[in-house]
């Protein structure tokens, strides 16, 4: 029997190369190169560095479809099914425009329109209109957090797509996706709030379509090339649209066309209404993108709009969107209300030096020198984050969690010395030695709780949401509007199952001390223990 033929990087590497020049491929290192970075998982360093790579068969057959489809003119883009833009990655799919590195300036333009927003004292709103794959619209709001991004499309494919890769990147509380002609469909009390307008609408004069590349013409949706005689239909109706969309001092940004970029820039001037209007050219050197910022003033005019503080969530169902949403924004140093199976608590990501650690303090109006309890997302996290756990802890552990116990243990090397509760001076250990600093630790009943502390990939400290002092939350209608106003965000999952704080066990003695009795009594802790 014949032997499979052995195809290694470096000759699949030199024959795709081969085939894509006869195929007219202008770049056919490159493009063979992007194919194997998408059937083996390499960068392009990796692939230099392992030439003798012996590509299983599925990598075969992922490589075999992408140089039939590559050499049959369609972009990579749309073969790997992903591209990198600015900061992020973008899956790209066909019947939605391929972001080109020219929109990277146009998004330089737009970010200074939110900075020009914050310096005047607000969050800033966006507005892109024909939003594509979402590359701009996600850009914006990755690298200016904080700002909301309200985005359309008339596209079904180009929303459906905006959306996914908004989800993927954690952005859904930032950027709202609506499908619509223009700003059709985006709600009217939005409308004169939005400090920039961004577009990148179809520009291409209809002359000019068939002349573009094979690869573009051939498989790019014409809809979102192809913008009438002039190249400006669109961009009229956007134009339009502007002075009831924006705030007084507002910016509108477009990328256009070489040739008629010029003639948008006199739209604007004839239209009036306008305090500077200006070209810039893009990174080959051409004018492309139009910047141009309405007359008034950013911290007088118009209406600010609050963004939304409070979200409905599950605690037995989360959803996948919010829990990334959520370790996002905690990892960020974020501070959140969320709800647990006992009381509400308000929280951060326990990583070192985290600013949101101090923030809470502040809210809950607690003294700084005391500690926050740990929300861990398995019982497994006891042996990672406590040491010397007496065999008894690990029973209660066993028994009550997930649940409304807290087990205060002898802190590992593991837990950073912010979050530490230092033992007094005069404690000895059985040894005669200085006791050691401890953590309290809890595996809480909720799952959305323990799915976000393992997407923020460290546990969650959390105190209960409330003035320091005050009654506990047990809900989210009664929790402090203090609280949420100073909070980043809110996750409301209506009323706590158990609505009773937690049962608190001292487990660094030789017997279970019990510092609080919560929603666990004495007995059944004492009795699970073995005393």
């Amino acid at each position: 029997m014949a032997e499979a033929e052995v195809w290694t990087v470096k000759r699949i590497l030199d024959w795709t190369r081969g085939y894509l020049e006869k195929k007219g491929d202008e770049h056919p290192r490159l493009s063979a190169e992007w194919l194997i970075s998408d059937a083996c998982g390499f960068s392009r360093i990796q692939i230099y560095t392992n030439f003798d790579h012996v590509l299983t068969p599925e990598e075969l057959k992922v490589m075999h479809d992408g140089v039939v489809r590559r050499g049959r003119g369609e972009p990579l883009q749309y073969v790997t099914g992903e591209m990198p833009f600015r900061h992020i990655v973008l899956r790209c799919e066909p019947e939605v425009l391929i972001p080109r590195p020219e929109t990277e300036i146009l998004v330089d333009a737009a970010l200074e329109g939110v900075d020009a927003a914050r310096q005047a004292g607000h969050a800033a709103q966006v507005l892109e209109i024909g939003c594509g794959t979402g590359c701009i619209s996600c850009s914006i709001a990755s690298e200016r957090p904080g700002t909301h991004v309200t985005a359309t499309d008339l596209s079904p494919a180009a929303v459906s797509l905006a959306g996914r890769n908004r989800d993927s990147l954690g952005l859904s509380r930032s950027v709202d996706i609506v499908q619509c002609d223009l700003a059709s469909g985006v709600d009217s009390a939005l409308m004169g709030t939005f400090d920039v307008l961004v577009s990148n609408p179809p520009y291409i004069p209809s002359a000019v379509v068939p002349t573009l590349p094979g690869e573009v013409k051939g498989f790019e949706p014409g809809l979102a090339l192809d913008g009438g005689e002039d190249g400006l239909d669109v961009f009229r109706r956007i134009l339009e649209l502007a002075p009831r969309a924006l705030r007084p001092g507002g910016t509108l940004t477009c990328e256009l066309f070489e040739t008629n970029v010029g003639t948008a820039a006199d739209l604007c001037r004839a239209q009036g209404g306008w305090a500077r209007v200006e070209v810039r050219k893009d990174l080959t050197h051409r004018p492309r993108i139009l910047v141009a910022v309405r007359e008034g003033d950013l911290a007088q005019g118009g209406t600010l709009v609050e963004p939304d503080k409070v979200l409905a969530v599950s605690q037995d169902e989360p959803s996948s969107v919010v829990v990334r949403d959520v370790a996002k924004l905690l990892l960020e140093g974020g501070v959140v209300v969320m709800p647990t199976d006992s009381v509400y608590g308000i929280g951060c990501a326990a990583t070192p030096g985290n600013p949101g650690l101090p923030r809470i303090f502040d809210i809950k109006k607690r003294d700084r020198a005391q500690t926050l309890p740990w929300l861990v997302a398995d019982t497994r996290d006891l042996l990672m984050y406590g040491v010397q756990v007496p065999d008894w802890a690990f029973a209660l552990a066993q028994k009550f969690w997930p649940g409304a116990l807290t087990l205060v243990v002898k802190a590992s090397p593991l837990v950073p010395a912010d979050y530490l509760r230092p033992a007094d001076p005069e404690d000895l250990d059985s040894d005669g030695q200085p006791a050691a600093p401890t953590i309290a630790l809890r595996c809480p009943d909720s799952k959305l709780v323990r799915d976000i502390a393992r997407e923020v990939g460290v546990p969650l400290a959390v105190t209960s949401a409330n003035t320091h002092g005050a009654a506990s939350a047990t809900s989210g209608a009664n929790v402090e509007d203090r609280l949420v106003q100073m909070s980043d965000l809110t996750l409301d999952a209506g009323p706590a199952p158990i609505a009773i704080a937690s049962t608190i066990v001292d487990c660094t003695g030789s017997v279970p001390q019990i510092l609080r009795e919560g929603a666990i009594s004495t007995q059944a802790i004492m009795r699970v223990a073995g005393f």
